[in-house]
């Protein structure tokens, strides 16, 4: 009778638990670096080798019409840890440069090299300026980790509570491998060496709601992924620099199953909601080879950053990624292959779902909450995504020229717009989704309308010049 009466008070405490830790579930946001749209088995690709992001966008709720903020990984990494549209946040951050100048006396002393050295750490340090996922979480009592890309300095400067990026090493600045340390430091050891401070910060805090920044530089170059997934590729038909790419993404996609299995072995997967989106586009066909005899990712364009429609591209390809949410057993699944969902949705959707109250969510959000859609209801967002970019592909500069582009994205267009150079171009994106054929002659009554899009887009977010992103 004692034992049973036990087990009773178990039982109930047990539930007790897990209905208040549902309250505010763990999320899991897991950023996908360079990872090209059509690149998944989930999305069609019959050579990818990617089980476990099958699993989830199997399972989950998966947006295939999903849009980065930006072509390239550091704007569109603050949008997703602030919510902002990079240019809402460069105009914040000029100000904040502009106080800090004006605060520091030693600012109008300091040669060329003082000062973009001072001007390189002030950039990170703005972040703490900003409302973040772990600053508003930690409301709530989420404790946050972070660990992969991470340009902001310090894991503490996007208000998380640990994380494995602690800072950059200094000395290095102007020399060749800084660059190293400004995309994260130790931090880009994640999944590529190492897993455990992930698994330990989970198993330390199970017992909490978490927030986790998972960003491993995958399947970013350098593309060297071990043997055992790299087999996959060996003996299929395709370029050399698919199967190097394809193989970073296996990387990439190992990483995840090694999450969810450890998730699950804590007990922890009915009640930790996981969140997939890429930085940027990129193409890598099969049968496109980028890899030449003398191919070097420091130096060779195409090698390094994938065909011109990819990275740092403007076209629908640059920007489009897969949004996945799965959270086994609560989520009722669905693929959704129209909807237009942009980064700027996932900041507020993961706010809605830990429970953020409304009065705690910042007021200029360009983004819509996606939460009463993972609830079965029908939300009608937006009937055209509208961006912008400040760089262009070059053939001698691997991170791109200054540029003024425009795009407009609806259900069937894509309208791209280079303003500094007058370029305009149209694809279909139902009937010619590499965006080969550019039919903007045979449909020049659409351009005014793009225009005003952009035109209204731009004063939405009190845009009156073109703006260089740092």
């Amino acid at each position: 009778m004692k034992s049973r009466f036990v087990a009773l008070c178990l039982i109930f405490l047990f539930s007790k638990t897990s209905t208040a830790n549902q309250e505010h579930p763990n999320i899991i946001l897991l950023i996908g670096d360079d990872h090209g749209a059509p690149y998944f088995g989930f999305m069609g690709d019959q050579n990818v080798v990617t089980p476990n992001m099958d699993l989830l966008a199997e399972n989950g709720v998966t947006f295939t019409q999903g849009h980065s903020t930006a072509n390239h990984c550091r704007p569109s990494l603050r949008t997703l840890i602030t919510g902002l549209h990079p240019v809402q946040y460069q105009q914040r951050l000029f100000d904040i440069m502009d106080e800090k100048r004006a605060d520091d006396p030693d600012y109008k002393t300091f040669d060329d090299k003082e000062r973009a050295r001072w001007t390189t750490l002030k950039l990170a340090e703005g972040m703490k300026q900003f409302d973040t996922i772990p600053k508003l979480l930690a409301e709530l009592g989420y404790v946050s980790w972070q660990g992969g890309k991470w340009w902001e300095n310090s894991y503490k400067n996007g208000h998380f509570t640990e994380g494995m990026t602690n800072g950059w090493d200094m000395d290095k600045f102007d020399k060749d491998d800084f660059f190293f340390q400004m995309m994260g430091a130790e931090g880009v050891e994640l999944g590529r060496t190492t897993m455990e401070p992930l698994f330990n910060f989970i198993t330390d805090n199970k017992d909490k709601p978490f927030f986790v920044w998972y960003g491993p530089a995958l399947p970013h170059t350098p593309f060297d992924a071990p043997y055992k997934h790299a087999k996959y590729y060996e003996d299929k038909d395709i370029s050399d620099s698919a199967k190097l790419y394809y193989s970073n993404i296996t990387w990439w996609d190992y990483g995840v199953g090694q999450i969810l299995d450890h998730v699950e072995e804590e007990g922890l997967l009915d009640n930790t909601i996981f969140v997939y989106i890429n930085d940027n586009g990129w193409v890598q066909e099969a049968n496109i080879e980028y890899k030449q005899e003398d191919s070097d990712w420091h130096t060779d364009i195409d090698f390094a950053n994938g065909g011109e429609k990819g990275k740092l591209g403007l076209y629908n390809q640059s920007f489009l990624t897969p949004v996945i949410f799965y959270w086994n057993n609560n989520l009722q699944k669905s693929f959704d292959t129209s909807t237009l969902v942009s980064m700027e949705d996932v900041f507020p959707t993961i706010l809605d779902m830990a429970g953020v109250a409304k009065d705690r969510k910042p007021q200029d959000l360009p983004g819509f909450s996606l939460k009463p859609i993972l609830e079965g209801e029908t939300l009608e967002l937006r009937d055209a995504i509208v961006g912008y970019t400040h760089q262009r592909r070059d053939d001698t500069l691997v991170m791109g020229a200054r540029a003024e582009g425009y795009y407009v994205r609806t259900d069937r267009w894509f309208f791209r717009w280079y303003k500094d150079i007058d370029l305009m171009e149209l694809y279909d994106v139902r009937t010619d989704p590499h965006s080969e054929h550019n039919v903007i002659d045979a449909f020049p009554h659409l351009i005014g309308d793009f225009k005003t899009r952009i035109q209204a887009w731009k004063a939405s977010i009190n845009m009156t010049e073109a703006i260089p992103v740092s």
